[in-house]
């Protein structure tokens, strides 16, 4: 089959047209892809800020038809419609059945090195192996585990949904742990895919004011789109500063999403005395950022770090959403490329000129 291999870190991937796959083994499902977004995670990877081994095939916001099942698996069949979600819980530790599969501790242990529950890849290229991140979408077929999957309605398109894999995903999560009451003044930090899902989904939920903070201008203008009541230039004004003085105070809540040390920095300051702040942007693994813990302290500020969400039970919330019109990941997506136009791709997305791009592997 063909795919978008990554060799060697800070290098263009390159276009193999005879990787071998595997068949899907225990509890597996071999996916054709029909498209698979792409997401910072998966440039943190090409650069080696996450560090899975190369050669690897990254991409883990896929939607794609079930090819093939292997042994045991009930929750999909031949011809299904589905999206994976880049989280793929074993279903059976102690995290998954206490109603936190989001935080598998089979997952946990797997997913930076590349390879499936039990430690072996299903890709593999003139006798080496090739790792996969979260899925290895960035190819015409992949092979996940059955609990990542959700089946799509038939009236609802795969490039449509294929962005609910990571960025909605995530940003139910977030929005979902912060517990957002209604009226709340939610600030958001970061307008991504993420911060932008989580500004649809707060709208959802009923929260206030919602305060969108970013630096570039026309994302700023999706956010006012997609449901901010206020934006503000990080470049222009001081956020935290902005925030406080509009909110008399601070934010109740704040979501943090860009995953930097400006951004975390921006975030901390900006809530109120008692609030809550959401940490969901993903820094470098090798990343310290530094706390003033006695302010937290002091003011009772509350930090949840969240990775997203839960497959088998939010992921059918967000398709519901999705039919309902309270969400659309369309409002995310600002490119579609072949996959030999990929490099274009994560250009476009490291230069801060795209949200999500689409990668379509026919």
């Amino acid at each position: 089959m063909k795919a978008a291999v990554l060799y060697k870190y800070n290098e263009p991937l390159k276009i193999e047209d005879n990787v071998k796959i595997a068949q899907p083994k225990e509890g597996e499902v071999k996916i054709k892809i029909a498209v698979t977004g792409m997401c910072h995670s998966d440039v943190n990877v090409f650069e080696g800020k996450t560090p899975v081994p190369p050669p690897v095939v990254a991409g883990h916001e896929i939607a794609g038809i079930v090819e093939e099942v292997g042994p045991g698996v009930t929750r999909v069949k031949p011809g299904d419609k589905v999206v994976s979600a880049f989280i793929h819980p074993c279903g059976k530790c102690r995290m998954c059945v206490s109603g936190h599969e989001n935080l598998c501790e089979t997952f946990s242990q797997v997913r930076l090195k590349g390879v499936m529950m039990d430690g072996t890849t299903r890709l593999s290229l003139d006798g080496q192996q090739v790792r996969t991140f979260l899925g290895g979408g960035f190819a015409e077929y992949s092979i996940v585990g059955e609990n990542a999957l959700t089946i799509v309605p038939q009236d609802l398109s795969l490039d449509k949904v294929a962005v609910l894999g990571c960025a909605g995903l995530t940003g139910y999560g977030a929005v979902n742990l912060a517990k957002i009451e209604p009226g709340e003044t939610v600030a958001v930090i970061g307008v991504g895919g993420v911060g932008l899902s989580v500004m649809q989904l707060l709208k959802a939920s009923g929260a206030g004011r919602i305060i969108a903070v970013g630096t570039k201008k026309w994302k700023l203008d999706r956010a006012m789109e997609l449901g901010a009541t206020d934006v503000i230039n990080s470049k222009e004004v001081d956020p935290a500063n902005t925030i406080k003085t509009i909110t008399n105070g601070g934010a109740d809540v704040v979501i943090e999403a860009g995953g930097n040390e400006q951004t975390i920095n921006i975030a901390m300051n900006s809530v109120r005395l008692g609030g809550r702040v959401i940490l969901v942007g993903l820094p470098p693994v090798s990343a310290e950022i530094p706390f003033k813990v006695a302010n937290i302290v002091r003011n009772g500020i509350t930090i949840i770090g969240n990775y997203g969400g839960r497959p088998r039970v939010d992921m059918p919330r967000l398709l519901d959403l999705v039919k309902l019109g309270k969400y659309d990941p369309t409002k995310l997506v600002t490119g579609k490329f072949k996959l030999e136009e990929i490099n274009e791709a994560v250009k476009l997305l490291n230069q801060g000129e795209a949200i999500r791009s689409l990668i379509i592997p026919d």
